[in-house]
């Protein structure tokens, strides 16, 4: 009962928290004229950013997933059919 007491003070405090800098003003940053240069980036004449490549991981987990499913289906099970064996040794969608 003390840890959930504990629990519902440190949510209402963080919430609190929460609300008092909601409605402050805006911090407004000064940029320095030392630091402009920092912001200054060239433009480019290309921003294309190739978004195949950001998939490419998850294409290729997901092409070996099917893969495992597949052989799992199609591999003779451990024990026989007749025997109940349902795991496959080297399967690595079943967990042993």
């Amino acid at each position: 009962m003390r840890e959930l007491a504990i629990e519902i003070g440190v949510r209402a405090l963080l919430f609190g928290v929460f609300v008092f800098t909601e409605f402050l003003d805006p911090f407004q940053r000064v940029i320095q004229p030392e630091e402009i240069w920092l912001y200054k980036n060239p433009l480019v004449q290309s921003d294309n950013i190739p978004t195949r490549l950001m998939f490419l991981p998850f294409l290729a987990l997901a092409s070996r997933r099917s893969t495992w499913r597949a052989s799992c289906t199609a591999s003779p099970r451990v024990g026989g059919e007749r025997a109940g064996g349902s795991v496959l040794p080297f399967c690595p969608c079943t967990a042993p």
